[in-house]
């Protein structure tokens, strides 16, 4: 009778677990960067790392990276079929060969660095050994082959009858040892002479020592029986019905097991509590992080999260092997739950099923009204409407009577509080269905509000619709202003209503958002710091936020205090789910939606689990990039510029892990961050202290490892060698001040040039021709009773005037209003003129998005020229062009250009050469000295436009500085 039950809840619990689609099993292969899947053995050594013997080499593991050890690293041979550590911390590789090699202090001995090796190798690979509390290890082998070794010398070798076969070596409490052969113990007191034989009246396959000196025996008949010592305690304790046991753990409370045909199993006392149907399984290893480690010698490694055995997924066997894509509650207190093409109701432990015929379309929104009514749609796909829905308990079927279908199209349904509308919305086109008129789509009046991106019911029961402009629809009546406006044109992903005064809003999956009655707080301002993925959904339950990814799902408890203090702490499940779709919460359950089925999880056990602490070490310390050998726990160096630290943690769950460090004497406040290594350049001699600590990414800080590091001074380093530096120093700084002051000299000499240069430009912007000039069209104005164009040049002169009178306040000018003084002396020119010419000045836009200076009174004298000089002593009529020039951050290029008669002709023209002149002299030294005060490249290139004509014009090129 107990064997019919074992095998039916055998094969109740493997459909439960499917192989590789279940989250709480990784499963590392080839795919994860592993140079072989054909794994014989596992072990944690007592630093955490975990070490894995494979056809291959051994492979080390610290969560992040693995690191391959072969021939090439000094193993004897490639294929390393065991692993155990010993008392004295060396790590054993034994080999299918029949070598042995041991790891030590980051290096691998074998028979040429430790000769000992060579003389304990055997035709036959030892599978195990035993060291008693002398540290005496004893290697045996299936050939009944034992050699013994101490202090790394070889001690003794024997070798059994004929045929006979060492299951495992234990010592007795007497100090004796215990050989556990097929069909009898032998009790030895050296390896050469049997002190007793206790007869056996069972086939022995394998035998495995526990706690508490418990000696756990297979039969072959799959029978395990417990042994103290050599006396029987508990016969036929456990039945497996394998013959094939490779290893027993015992953790707490629970017995593992795994096998080589049936896969891998967990008792609890006696009771069968957990199968997982794995194959080729090879021994079991407990971390420390309390995750199961176990390899196969095809599959890779698995890595299994213990709590597997109090949470429980469904896999996808269960749902036409699709993952479930969304989850509802019923109306039966079960829930409802869809793979894209069918439904199914989970309720009591029983699956009911319904598929649906829905053609290309994928399915995952699912909702029941309280008329029993099922709505069920896809991203913009049509709406289809399952009315009198019903369980068929005999078929463990979905039943329903008839089937609508909105052929609009929807991308996203929200139902009002009554149940009596529903909601969508399709790109710019919002939607509503009277549920009581037979779920008739209603016209829609909310028209040309642009593209819709989310809509959700808020904590008053309103609809917000989220868009570029976000609007409240309450009663049917359109509210513009809200709370909600702040968030316009970003995209509001999701909401939860907490109570009536508060609701929490997922802002663009970056930033969690409190509403407490109508105000808004940050409640998370950005979630990239603390969570790997986009956020994709919320929900709320029983005073805590769970927030989910693609990969894990993220809590905050006590979420009703922490709307008042806004200081929340972001917790996560040590579990990584492949793409979950959707959670839910009911009847103290966490349900979660994925690629692998239907995972529940209890949210107590969720909530309180207690997390497990990673543990930070060095992994590689190196000066001016020279490895440097970490045996002494600490680091002394000179006449190094470069120190290199890197660092990584052991951890194994799925959350990364975060550090924090310091350098004592450099550093004042830890550094936090996912870097896993840090530069010191140039440290001065002393002594220092390099802490580091880890954590997993949400959690408490581990305990704070630490790496002296001292620093040698070198020779120029010493106290006399600084003493006669500073003497150096201080006849070079005597040096340097004495240059100072003749610079300071120079400068100022500089300074009253321009100043001088500035007087005479404002000279020659002020020349009496212009002012009589202008004084005399005013006067023709009036003869000719034009009195009104005598009063507009009359106010631009003096505008003119003012403008030059504040251009000498100050030796720069801001662009703009160079600009506008240029124009107003132009038109003035214009009108004496009688308009002969035309003009423009043009400013790149980089020059109009800021305020730019550039020199004073410069550009005038010029453009004077060109009218004078120029464009005056031509027919036709002349052009004056201006362009201002972003050239880069200090230098702007300044161009006049006419249509005149060029330099040469006005040379004639002019009444003497120092007159046309004047302006490019005193603006060519004055440029100068203002490339040299502002130490920037300026320049003044003056250049006929229209070479080989009869009138070649003029082009004046400025370079100057623009002045901050």
């Amino acid at each position: 009778m107990k064997k019919v039950l074992l095998i039916s809840f055998l094969i109740l619990l493997s459909t439960h677990f499917l192989h590789g689609q279940n989250p709480f099993i990784t499963n590392y292969t080839l795919a994860d960067g592993l140079p072989t899947n054909r794994f014989y053995c596992v072990l944690q050594d007592k630093e955490g790392f975990m070490w894995f013997g494979t056809d291959a080499g051994a492979i080390r593991y610290d969560g992040t990276k693995f690191e391959h050890f072969t021939t090439d690293e000094g193993l004897s041979y490639n294929t390393v079929v065991r692993m155990k550590q010993d008392i004295e911390g060396r790590i054993w590789f034994l080999n299918s060969d029949g070598s042995v090699n041991f790891f030590r202090d980051n290096q691998i001995f074998n028979e040429t660095n430790a000769p000992f090796l060579k003389e304990i190798k055997t035709n036959f690979f030892y599978h195990d050994f035993y060291q008693d509390q002398d540290s005496t290890i004893y290697l045996y082998n299936g050939a009944a082959q034992v050699c013994v070794v101490k202090n790394e010398e070889y001690i003794d070798f024997s070798s059994s009858e004929q045929g006979s076969v060492i299951f495992n070596i234990s010592g007795k409490s007497n100090g004796n040892l215990l050989y556990w052969e097929p069909d009898k113990i032998v009790e030895k007191k050296a390896i050469d002479d049997a002190n007793k034989i206790s007869q056996l009246d069972i086939l022995v396959s394998r035998s495995f020592l526990g706690p508490n000196n418990i000696i756990y025996v297979c039969d072959l008949s799959g029978n395990i029986h417990l042994f103290r010592d050599s006396e029987l305690l508990k016969r036929n304790f456990i039945q497996i019905e394998s013959r094939l046991i490779n290893d027993i753990l015992v953790d707490d409370e629970f017995l593992w097991i795994s096998t080589f045909d049936r896969g891998l199993f967990c008792f609890q006392n006696d009771s069968l509590i957990f199968n997982q149907p794995l194959d080729k399984l090879q021994n079991l290893i407990m971390d420390d992080q309390h995750n199961l480690w176990t390899c196969s010698n095809t599959y890779g490694i698995y890595k299994i999260n213990t709590d597997i055995l109090k949470y429980k997924t469904i896999g996808i066997d269960k749902f036409n092997n699709r993952g479930i894509r969304d989850i509802a509650s019923s109306n039966s207190k079960g829930l409802w739950l869809t793979n894209g093409k069918s439904i199914y109701l989970y309720q009591n432990g029983e699956i009911y099923n319904r598929k649906l015929k829905v053609g290309g379309n994928i399915l995952d929104n699912i909702y029941q009204l309280k008329n029993n009514s099922i709505l069920i749609n896809g991203t913009s796909t049509s709406l289809n409407i399952l009315e009198d829905v019903r369980i068929d308990t005999q078929k463990n079927t979905i039943e329903h009577g008839s089937l609508k279908r909105i052929e609009q199209h929807i991308k996203k349904l929200v139902v009002d509080s009554t149940e009596s509308l529903l909601f969508s919305f399709l790109n710019d086109y919002m939607l509503s269905i009277d549920v009581n008129n037979n779920f008739r789509i209603q016209p829609s009046t909310y028209r040309r509000w642009g593209r819709v991106k989310n809509i959700f019911i808020n904590k008053k029961g309103d609809l917000v619709v989220n868009g570029q402009y976000n609007r409240v629809i309450r009663n049917g009546q359109v509210i513009k202003k809200s709370i909600y406006n702040q968030f316009d044109g970003e995209k509001i992903t999701g909401n939860i209503v907490i109570d009536r005064d508060n609701e929490i809003l997922n802002i663009d999956d970056n930033q969690l958002v409190l509403i407490n009655k109508d105000r808004a707080y940050d409640f998370i301002k950005n979630l990239n710091d603390q969570i790997d993925y986009k956020l994709r959904d919320m929900v709320y339950y029983r005073n805590t936020l769970f927030l989910f990814s693609v990969k894990t799902i993220y809590f905050i408890s006590e979420i009703a205090n922490n709307t008042k203090d806004l200081n929340p702490q972001i917790n996560r499940l040590n579990i990584e789910f492949n793409n979950i779709n959707d959670i839910y919460c009911q009847d103290n359950n966490l349900y979660v939606a994925s690629d692998d089925g239907l995972t529940i999880i209890p949210v107590a056990e969720c909530v309180n689990s207690e997390p497990t602490p990673t543990r930070p070490y060095f992994s590689n310390i190196s000066l001016d990039d020279q490895e440097v050998a970490l045996t002494q726990g600490s680091v002394t160096f000179k006449n190094k510029n470069r120190l290199n630290i890197e660092f990584s943690s052991l951890n194994f769950s799925s959350a990364p892990s975060n550090y924090a460090y310091m350098l004592e004497g450099v550093n004042e406040d830890w550094i936090i961050g996912t870097e896993r290594q840090v530069v010191y350049m140039n440290l001065k001699p002393g002594h220092y202290t390099f802490k580091l600590k880890s954590r997993k990414n949400l959690e408490a800080y581990s305990e704070v490892i630490e790496l002296p590091i001292v620093v040698v001074p070198t020779f120029f380093q010493l106290i006399i060698t600084k003493i006669v530096a500073v003497l150096i120093l201080l006849f070079l700084a005597l040096l340097i001040v004495r240059s100072y002051y003749k610079r300071q000299l120079a400068s100022k000499e500089k300074d009253n040039q321009l100043v001088t240069l500035e007087n005479r430009a404002l000279q020659s912007m002020m020349n009496p021709h212009f002012i009589f000039n202008s004084l005399g069209s005013i006067q023709k104005f009036l003869l000719q009773n034009k009195a009104e164009e005598a009063g507009n040049y009359l106010s631009q002169f003096a505008r003119l005037i003012r403008q030059t009178m504040n251009s000498i306040k100050s030796n720069s000018v801001l662009l703009d209003d160079e600009i506008e003084r240029l124009r107003n002396y132009i038109e003035l020119e214009q009108l004496r003129m009688g308009s002969r010419f035309d003009y423009t000045i043009k400013a790149d836009s980089e020059l109009q998005q800021d305020d730019y200076s550039i020199p004073s009174m410069l550009v005038q004298p010029f453009v004077e020229n060109a009218i004078w000089h120029g464009i005056s002593q031509i027919q036709e009529k002349g052009s004056i062009r201006i362009h201002f020039s972003y050239v880069d951050e200090k230098i702007m290029r300044i161009v006049i250009e006419d249509n005149g008669i060029g330099f040469e002709k006005s040379k004639v023209f002019s009444d003497s050469k120092n007159n046309m002149n004047m302006a490019s002299s005193l603006s060519n030294k004055r440029i100068q000295l203002l490339g040299e005060k502002y130490n920037v490249n300026t320049k003044l290139v003056i250049e006929e436009l229209h070479p080989g004509k009869e009138n070649p014009g003029a082009k004046i090129s400025l370079f100057v500085p623009i002045i901050n």
